[in-house]
């Protein structure tokens, strides 16, 4: 990222489907061979979620421009 062009906040949708390509190859990195294993893959996701949601309110971040 160069200095002088500062980079953009993605819109929601692009966030959403930025999300979904990243949980897709997740899923396939596990090599999930049933739904069960997916749920089961799924719920390590989440769990790592609220632990990124957790360690962010604990901290103070200053955002530069």
């Amino acid at each position: 990222m160069h200095k002088n062009k500062p980079s953009r906040v993605l819109s929601q949708k692009e966030m959403r489907s930025l999300a979904l390509v990243h949980v897709q190859a997740y899923v396939n990195a596990c090599h999930c061979q049933s739904r069960d294993d997916v749920l089961l893959a799924m719920s390590y996701w989440q769990k790592a979620g609220e632990n990124v949601v957790e360690f962010i309110k604990s901290v103070h971040i200053h955002v530069v421009k």
